[in-house]
């Protein structure tokens, strides 16, 4: 076990307030990624708010958490959103690797007591995380969400909707495989998430097939 997933191990270890964040105008990986990360942490006893910077793309309506997602609008839920932050105990930024992503909320992040964890698969992470899961050589942060969790012991947590938001992330990230950053891990772990009876077709249709804005 990494030193990392040791820390966060400890760090999950009694049930908490948790934040999770993502990057500005989410796509499949900061969605995916994030749903189903909050959707384990839900299943180990942690109370969890998904909150994004600002709203995305209709074609990921479908993603299991979906409905319970905060969309950040300072004008409309900037106080609910800084309490949010500042009760935490954890906070999460996935699929991002500077706070500046993340708009306003980036100084809320920076000033919050909380202890943060970064997960993230992007090059020269800012240096504002407790706890950093970076990764520039990993496809997409799905890819990484579900090594996490196996490596902390949880992979049969991993439900259909859990897995197809991660397949949707990775699948994304990797257009559709045809990604040098398309590795032999890759597809290991798709291999896996189809152990928990992922809809790959169904997936695909409902990302590509969609006439909502470019993806």
């Amino acid at each position: 076990m990494s030193t990392s997933v040791s820390e966060l191990q400890a760090l999950l270890a009694q049930p908490k307030q948790v934040f999770i964040t993502t990057h500005h105008k989410p796509d499949a990986d900061a969605l995916g990624s994030s749903l189903a990360w909050a959707s384990y942490l839900k299943k180990k006893g942690h109370s969890v708010t998904v909150v994004t910077p600002s709203d995305y793309p209709a074609f990921l309506n479908w993603m299991q958490g979906n409905d319970e997602v905060v969309v950040y609008e300072p004008r409309q839920n900037d106080r609910q959103v800084r309490d949010l932050v500042n009760r935490a105990e954890l906070i999460f930024c996935l699929d991002f690797n500077c706070l500046a992503r993340i708009n306003e909320l980036g100084e809320y992040v920076r000033q919050a007591s909380g202890t943060k964890v970064l997960i993230d698969h992007h090059q020269r992470p800012e240096n504002f995380a407790d706890v950093s899961f970076s990764n520039p050589k990993a496809a997409a942060t799905a890819e990484q969400v579900f090594e996490i969790i196996r490596d902390l012991g949880d992979q049969d947590l991993v439900d259909q909707g859990m897995g197809e938001a991660l397949y949707a992330g990775i699948m994304t990230d990797t257009g559709s495989f045809r990604h040098p950053s398309t590795s032999r891990n890759v597809h290991l772990i798709i291999a896996e998430l189809l152990n928990a009876h992922i809809d790959l077709a169904s997936v695909h249709r409902r990302i590509y097939d969609s006439h909502s804005e470019i993806r």
